[in-house]
């Protein structure tokens, strides 16, 4: 039974046991494996039964910090991987009821359980994904030693690691769970990440490696000391000021540095905002997430029909490099920070990180977004049809030296 005033986390229906802590699903003594996304889903649905679980909400939960990605389809093929473990039927569902256009309903009786001798055993995380993955902590993977993990979501899981071959500290980043078997984004992935580390410069995370372990694709990147640009403006706003004008100057010139050598290779950021942007315990600026990143079309494109990569079109991610490489299902921006041409679906050049940077130095003044809005939809519409209230009306001269990392 579950303690008073603790979600449950043990879980048995029919012949299924769930540990929510470990994320593991049993049947009959059998260990499941569902991948990430499916498996957040299910929890949602078991923790709530017989409730309406919107579509919105799962949104919310699998792509947290305003990521905008193409959730519909992402969903319903999540929603398809739990109905197989499951044995379920969309047609004819004896667990999972669809709602149309509004979400999903769990149909069984639920009941909480003491933890068995199995689930005592097991391994738990702290996050649904970066605490799973703490079982990594002190063990090897490819020539690198795990040491901790600093971050996890829907992006993929990021440890702390030592490169036993070169004594260095370096970042891994794992792909997700569900798109390390999934060979089309795989693909993509790896493309995406060499074209990033070909970036050599000060004022942008240096990519050095993109390798493979038991199956699973991450990238070893240089591993920074400090804090984003997210918690500078936060700490500026929670002490009623903003940030100095020297300030400003000095990171808008330094991100504008990065990008100028990333325009120079031919690739497109496409999600700069302030979490994307690093600021060093030294003072230097870093960008950060190049996994959004696009090589840039030529101006004058051969003259053969243009074929774009969509989920399940394999040949549209094998295209020549001037073709976009990042496919349906995966992250095309944020939505408080992108440029019309990406709100309208329309191709990009280097002008959409140019009005990113536009949008993350108002931040910068003001303390507050440029386009205000609660959904998705709503920002798009303020991008592309309001303008943003002048800067001296929202700034009154108020600054304050930089938070220091204490804080």
């Amino acid at each position: 039974m579950k303690s008073a005033g603790q979600p449950p986390q043990f879980i048995r229906f029919e012949s299924f046991e769930v540990n929510l802590i470990s994320g593991e699903l049993y049947k009959q003594k059998e260990r499941i494996r569902l991948p990430e996304q499916s498996f957040q889903i299910l929890a949602m649905l078991l923790q709530r039964p017989g409730e309406v679980v919107l579509r919105g909400d799962i949104q919310k939960r699998l792509w947290p910090n305003d990521t905008v990605v193409e959730f519909e389809n992402s969903i319903n093929a999540a929603v398809k991987r739990l109905r197989v473990a499951l044995g379920d039927s969309a047609d004819q569902p004896r667990y999972i009821e669809t709602l149309p256009r509004r979400g999903y309903r769990w149909m069984v009786p639920v009941e909480f359980i003491d933890a068995g001798p199995r689930f005592q055993n097991s391994v738990p995380p702290v996050a649904p994904l970066a605490e799973r993955a703490h079982y990594l902590i002190g063990k090897r993977v490819s020539h690198y030693r795990v040491l901790e993990v600093i971050g996890g979501g829907g992006m993929g899981l990021v440890c702390k690691a030592e490169d036993l071959k070169l004594g260095r500290r370096v970042a891994l980043k794992f792909l997700p769970e569900e798109l390390a078997h999934d060979s089309t984004a795989k693909g993509r992935f790896e493309r995406e990440a060499r074209s990033a580390s070909a970036l050599n410069h000060p004022n942008i995370c240096t990519i050095h490696a993109v390798e493979e372990h038991d199956g699973q694709p991450f990238i070893v990147m240089e591993l920074l000391a400090g804090r984003t640009l997210r918690d500078i403006i936060a700490d500026c706003a929670n002490s009623g000021s903003t940030l100095p004008m020297p300030t400003l100057l000095d990171f808008g010139i330094q991100i504008a540095k990065g990008l100028e050598a990333a325009h120079q290779k031919g690739i497109i950021h496409r999600d700069i905002k302030p979490a994307n942007i690093f600021f060093t315990n030294n003072g230097q600026v870093k960008i950060l997430d190049f996994g959004v990143a696009k090589l840039q079309e030529p101006d004058v494109e051969p003259d053969v029909p243009e074929v774009r990569a969509s989920a399940g079109s394999e040949a549209g991610a094998t295209q020549s490099s001037h073709l976009n490489l990042t496919r349906t299902g995966v992250v095309l921006g944020t939505a408080g920070y992108m440029s019309p041409g990406q709100v309208r679906g329309e191709k990009v050049d280097v002008r959409t990180d140019l009005f990113s940077i536009g949008l993350v130095i108002y931040e910068m003044a003001t303390g507050q977004r440029a386009f205000a809005g609660e959904t998705a939809p709503l920002l798009h519409n303020a991008i592309l049809n309001s303008k943003p209230k002048p800067i001296r009306e929202l700034n009154d001269g108020r600054q304050s030296e930089l938070p220091s990392n204490d804080n």
